[in-house]
């Protein structure tokens, strides 16, 4: 890039601050064309530092934090009290799935003290110059400061940009300036504003609320990192949804900023980090001259003599906020203030207690006594029927006048609102004096306990559980193929929490499936001590457009760590393109492909979607593998739509998926929760594949490539089902889901087998023969008690060889349900209001040894096209 010379000047006098020296007017003027290298060791100063990331200074160098999205080439300006990352300027540059077009812009930012980054990007201009070359200097007039420059493409029909980040090595905040150079022959109005990427869908993250201010903040509470943003000689108007917000600069003076030819304009930014809102406003306050007015409260918050830890403390006066911050593992946190009466507001596990009033006049600790607080102890210890302790979910629910706890957000990891995830069956835990219903579970093969809890104040109450596993399931293991956590981009869980949410519900196989970026559980895994209870595989899901059609999960895949995207493939246009690139990846490897949640009949039958049947995106019919077919407890009471509220909502997949298998398609059906957030969110739906061990820690990953690609494999939200299928009175081995069986007498036997722990049951089951129920063969526990096991505590609930006549070549499944129970709350709001279901793919049974020959049968509906709700067409 060209090398750059500063000519600086300072800005309005301000009070005598040593920070006040950040705000500058850095003028560029370029000279010559010798290359620029960006260093990747500290510069002369060590109090600053820039480097480029790279494998040699990773560990030293990467901030920390759930929203961190810096990889190999991204530029880290940092010193003793702030940490930035700068997204290499390249035009492929993206955070995200949806944060996107971030390079040269702000993609982390944490305080040293306590990293936690949570934003997801800073775009100064809001994107609209593309920013593709970067440098370092030190201005003259600061030489002990750091800068960091990014330029935008030289354009004779618009002005000139450039981005400066800067730090000094006092500073708390990170500088940002913008400078527009009017290289036109023409007067320049500049539009100043600029946005940003902080998604407070399921978090607790406040905002400035919309309108006029002149410091700009976002304080994710839990988290616990907080941001402003102010402009000098300007006000910030801001506008924010639940993810992005657009910050206006209006002039103070009322004078929109117009640039003559020549004439260039510069926008400065102070950017606050701190681990609370208090403490940002603290910084705002200390730039603005105004330090003296502040003073360091070190608050101890005590309930029965004891610290109490993660109590969110809220500062006001009035009706003006300063913001929240939450006490540490001691119960302590150190909040700065501006001197006089402050009210705090206590609230401990979502319950709220008396509000206080502190009284602020100098540096000082001070205890913050929660007298209506009568918190005791809960510590409970999860065993399985050989004493050992194992992972498990346990829900605190409180019982008449007892509060029901609210430990942290959904895209929390240990606590989750009233929910304990423990890795290690150990869970301890303070909780407000009362009883509480407690639910500890481990997933469908195991019986859940259900029992009360009293807590009394100051004393801990012990509980050991023993969590038996009654399911029997030699030669098959659990799995979900589909999950996500805040890699992906659309949500902002952890990914710990993902997997403490997988394995605590008992999901052995677990492949990352993030959207467009290729990434791994392993490290999770393996800092939790989970490698004896859970498998994975890197893949992904390839997300691309049309929405619902175009969504592909595939594994495994070569992970390619802190480079862009993990190394993943690109989205494309067409379903096909975009279906053949993940086929050909990584040297055309044998994968899984997983067709994501399809509006099938526009997959298969209505191309350009205009409800007329067509060959459909026919190129991509041989490359999926597997297709998801859920939900699937509808096949209870099938129709031709899915019905919310009496209206049609879409086209019943699964009808659809028995249509297919009668027009030849051999694609394999699948279930998978596809869940975003860990609240329950892993576990409500799953598969079962067959495997040669049944041990996760033995478990290979090709072998279950190789088995969900030849449709080995179970469908559930709760019952195991076994079925196997044979010729009659024949002694060879029998067939399982996805296998072929040739019966020339037309007479095949099936053994079924239904299995549910103690929170399920079921009533029907039935086998579908070519996608049809046939008469004799569907029983229901009214009509056929004697084939259903009767006794309540019976895990078996049906066990029966059966006898099936055949007419045609067939294929054969089973499903097993229960049409009046609901799964309930145990499985959380999202699971609770299914019937319990399972059913097998297929087994295909030729009748005369030429191969299977599919019916064509459309069981009675069209084949589908693209689904239109009414009045949308």
């Amino acid at each position: 890039m060209p090398r750059l010379t500063l000519v600086a000047k300072p800005v309005e006098p301000k009070p005598a601050n040593k920070l006040a020296r950040l705000s500058i007017v850095l003028v560029a003027i370029a000279v010559g064309h010798g290359a620029f290298v960006l260093p990747t060791v500290a510069q002369e100063s060590p109090a600053v530092e820039v480097v480029e990331l790279a494998e040699d200074n990773w560990e030293q160098f990467v901030p920390a934090g759930k929203e961190v999205d810096a990889i190999y080439g991204d530029i880290v300006l940092q010193n003793a009290h702030v940490r930035a990352v700068i997204a290499k300027p390249l035009p492929t540059r993206n955070a995200n799935m949806t944060v996107r077009n971030v390079g040269g812009c702000l993609i982390d930012l944490t305080t040293r003290t306590s990293e936690s980054d949570q934003l997801s990007a800073f775009f100064p201009a809001r994107r609209t110059f593309t920013l593709n070359e970067a440098g370092t200097f030190k201005p003259p007039s600061v030489p002990e400061m750091n800068v960091v420059r990014v330029t935008s493409t030289k354009s004779l029909e618009r002005p000139e940009f450039s981005l400066d980040y800067a730090l000094s090595p006092e500073s708390r905040f990170l500088t940002i300036a913008s400078t527009w150079q009017n290289s036109t022959e023409k007067d320049v109005t500049l539009v100043l504003e600029d946005d940003l990427r902080a998604d407070a869908g399921k978090e607790d993250l406040p905002k400035s609320p919309n309108g006029k201010h002149d410091l700009f903040w976002f304080q994710d509470v839990y988290w616990r990192q907080a941001y402003g943003i102010h402009a000098p000689g300007f006000t910030i108007r801001s506008n924010s949804n639940a993810r992005e917000s657009v910050l206006v600069y209006e002039p103070k003076d009322g004078k929109p900023v117009v640039l003559k030819p020549g004439e260039s304009f510069q926008l400065i930014r102070h950017v606050f980090v701190a681990s609370h809102l208090p403490g940002v406003w603290a910084e705002y306050d200390r730039a603005e001259g105004k330090a003296d007015s502040i003073a360091d409260v070190t608050l101890k918050v005590l309930a029965l003599d004891q610290p109490v830890a993660n109590a969110r403390v809220t500062f006001s006066q009035g009706e003006v906020s300063r913001g929240s911050a939450m006490t540490d593992a001691t119960g302590t946190v150190v909040v700065p203030l501006p001197k006089g009466d402050w009210t705090a507001s206590t609230k401990v596990a979502g319950i709220d207690y008396a509000k206080q009033t502190i009284s602020v006049t100098a540096d000082t600790e001070q205890p913050l006594r929660l007298e209506d607080h009568k918190p005791g102890t809960a510590k409970l210890t999860i065993i399985d029927s050989n004493d050992q302790p194992i992972p498990a979910k346990i829900q605190f629910t409180g019982r008449g006048t007892t509060a029901t706890p609210n430990f942290g957000p959904e895209s929390a990891e240990f606590f989750v609102q009233n929910l304990a995830y423990t890795p290690n069956g150990r869970v301890e835990t303070t909780l407000e004096s009362g009883e509480y219903d407690v639910t500890i579970s481990r997933g469908p093969e195991y019986n859940a306990e259900f029992t009360t809890l009293k807590i009394e104040p100051g004393k801990t109450s012990e509980m050991t559980v023993k969590l038996p596993r009654v399911i029997e399931t030699p030669g098959w293991i659990s799995a979900d193929f589909h999950s996500h956590s805040s890699p992906s981009g659309d949500n902002t869980s952890s990914q710990k929490g993902r997997v403490l949410n997988l394995v605590a519900e008992h999901v052995e196989f677990a492949p990352c499936t993030e959207h467009n970026r290729i990434s791994t559980y392993t490290d999770h895994i393996n800092s939790l001590s989970l490698q004896t209870f859970i498998a994975t595989v890197s893949g992904m899901e390839l997300t691309g457009t049309p929405l619902p059609l175009n969504h592909q999960n595939v594994f495994p895949l070569i992970h390619r760590p802190r480079t862009q995207d993990g190394g993943a493939p690109i989205t494309d246009l067409s379903p096909e393109t975009q279906m053949e690139r993940i086929a050909a990846w990584d040297n055309n490897s044998v994968k899984l492909i997983q067709q994501n949640h399809p509006d099938l009949g526009w997959l298969f039958y209505d191309r350009d979607g205009n409800q007329t049947p067509d060959e459909g995106f026919s190129r991509s019919f041989g490359l999926m593998n597997v297709m998801e077919i859920h939900p699937i407890h509808p096949l209870l009471k099938p129709s031709q739509f899915e019905v919310n509220d009496g209206k049609p909502t879409g086209n019943m997949t699964c009808v659809n998926w028995l249509q297919l298998l009668n027009q030849g398609f051999r694609i394999y059906g699948v279930v998978n929760t596809d869940c975003h957030y860990n609240y329950h969110g892993s576990g409500g739906l799953r598969l079962w594949l067959k495997s040669s061990t049944d041990d996760p820690a033995r478990i290979n990953t090709d072998e279950m490539r190789d088995v969900a690609r030849n449709g080995q494999i179970i469908m559930s939200n709760g019952p195991y089902l076994e079925a196997s299928f044979n010729e009659e009175g024949t002694t060879t081995s029998p067939v399982v889901a996805g296998q072929d069986l040739v019966a020339k007498s037309k007479k095949v036997t099936a053994h079924i087998r239904v299995q549910c722990p103690n929170w399920l049951d079921i009533d029907t089951v039935f086998v579908l023969v070519n996608g049809r129920r046939q008469p004799g063969l569907e029983w229901t526990r009214e009509a056929h008690a004697d084939k259903f096991n009767s006794s309540r505590d019976a895990v078996v609930k049906f066990d029966q060889t059966v006898s099936i006549d055949l007419k045609e070549d067939s294929h054969l499944i089973v499903v097993a349900g229960h049409r009046t129970q609901l799964i309930g709350d145990i499985m959380g709001p999202m699971w609770k209001n299914q019937n319990p279901t399972a059913l097998t793919n297929p087994v295909f049974i030729d009748l005369d040894g030429d191969g299977f020959t599919a019916n064509k049968d459309t069981l009675d509906y069209p084949l589908p096209v693209k689904f239109v709700a009414e009045g949308k067409k």
